[in-house]
């Protein structure tokens, strides 16, 4: 049993030191006979309690463990693992500190004598950290002005616009040229058009390029002729022909659409919807309170980079070579012209079976 604590006691220092907390899943935290001395390490006063004092229970090199740190990194591991530590509150505090914060400010104190900080990936995990952190400390700071039931109101009824869908016909359409044509497909294709005959009218005869190859579809189409397809937009006329037609049916008579002539097939219909204010009021409070995240980060950088950004030479930045699709490139010597990426074409030779 004591070989077993000590093996769990290097795992948790190990650990801690990779900031992996849950590297021992396997212990059995039920089974375990001292699984109940955890709860009493934090049910007792002392320096696992909420209130433990900003007091110095260790020092290493420059690093300072205070017993409120020692609180705070005891909470964040899991009991199981923490009951493996002693019998006593007393002793799971004790090893805890010894075994764990001890080892790893250590282990971070020849790190940094060694200089393993300035290493590049060491800066940019470093990087990524203070901007989380910095991130954290202004959502705080704006929550002393944080976005209330009045604000989500005042968005909801101020933008209906997003939280409701106008009724939208899913149109297909062939245009020709002339009516007389377009009377003459709407007699071949009838009333209740066959797909695939109907993809290959729209195919061989529509003059539309942009829908002709997928069967003339024009996707959801509302009243004022804007479709699901962003800044795309019909003539509203296709709408009002194709409404009072039955789902699947085509329309009887061709469609004037400017100076050409459409034939229509209402192949699907949607009704109107409203998003209630109670369906929308969490997604609009998290929405704006990003919004003010982002204005908050924004009027940051921009007080930080007239304050500290000294030099700015973006035109050595063309020293990087890089393609329109973000592809790196080695950068190469003036005069050096481009190596192809085509192998040269064999050269057939001459054997005893002739050229190969």
């Amino acid at each position: 049993m004591v070989a077993r604590y000590k093996k769990a006691l290097i795992g948790v220092a190990l650990g801690a030191m990779i900031g992996v907390a849950s590297f021992a899943p396997g212990l059995a935290y039920r089974s375990n006979p001292h699984t109940g001395a955890i709860r009493q390490a934090f049910a007792q006063p002392g320096p696992a309690q909420g209130a433990a004092p900003d007091v110095v229970v260790a020092r290493v090199g420059d690093a300072t463990i205070t017993a409120r740190e020692l609180e705070r990194r005891m909470g964040e591991m899991p009991q199981n693992v923490l009951a493996t530590m002693g019998s006593t509150p007393q002793e799971i505090r004790r090893a805890y500190l010894d075994q764990v914060m001890v080892p790893a400010a250590l282990f971070a104190e020849e790190a940094k004598a060694k200089g393993l900080e300035k290493q590049r990936e060491v800066r940019d995990r470093m990087l990524s950290v203070l901007r989380s952190a910095l991130v954290r400390d202004l959502k705080q700071g704006l929550n002393a002005d944080a976005v209330d039931d009045d604000d989500v109101k005042s968005f909801y009824q101020g933008n209906p616009d997003k939280f409701s869908a106008p009724k939208r016909i899913g149109i297909y359409r062939i245009l020709v040229s002339s009516e007389a044509e377009a009377s003459a497909l709407v007699k071949e294709v009838g009333s209740v058009p066959d797909p695939k005959a109907w993809n290959d009218l729209a195919r061989d005869k529509s003059l539309d390029k942009a829908s002709r190859l997928r069967g003339g579809n024009l996707g959801l189409v509302a009243e004022d002729g804007v479709t699901g397809q962003a800044g795309d937009k019909v003539d509203p006329a296709l709408f009002a022909a194709a409404d009072p037609v039955k789902e699947g049916e085509l329309v009887p008579r061709p469609v004037k659409e400017g100076d050409k002539w459409a034939v229509v097939w209402k192949r699907q219909e949607t009704r109107p919807s409203v998003r209630s204010f109670q369906q929308e009021a969490p997604g609009i409070k998290a929405n704006l309170e990003d919004e003010r995240l982002r204005k908050a980060m924004q009027d940051l950088l921009s007080g930080l980079r007239s304050e500290l950004v000294g030099e700015l030479n973006p035109e050595l930045c063309d020293m990087v070579s890089v393609t329109a699709s973000g592809e790196l490139e080695r950068t190469k010597r003036p005069g050096v012209l481009p190596r192809s990426k085509r192998g040269a074409a064999p050269v057939p030779t001459d054997g005893p079976g002739g050229l190969r």
